[in-house]
């Protein structure tokens, strides 16, 4: 029997990555559409970024707050507090 480990992508803490990055993008008055275009990429890549079906790198990250107005460690601090939230939350409901 081969053991597979759960995709992280669909892990709470990336839940919590793709609500805090479609709040900025929201904020920054920006569409899905607007934000592929500055980052040269397609509308259908972010909608698969927000759904979750996609990982962001590191730089793509970066490349993101960049697009929507926020300095990278702002967001990071943003994307950082909310899986602190989450896990507290977590551990309240156990």
């Amino acid at each position: 029997m081969t053991f597979r480990r759960p995709n992280p992508v669909f892990s709470d803490e990336y839940r919590a990555i793709r609500e805090v990055v479609v709040e900025a993008r929201r904020k920054a008055g920006l569409t899905q559409r607007d934000l592929a275009r500055t980052l040269g990429r397609t509308a259908s890549h972010i909608g698969r970024i927000e759904a979750g079906q996609r990982r962001i790198d590191t730089l793509e990250l970066y490349r993101i707050a960049m697009s929507v107005g926020l300095d990278p460690s702002d967001l990071f601090g943003r994307i950082c507090q909310r899986i602190e939230t989450s896990i507290a939350e977590s551990d309240r409901e156990r």
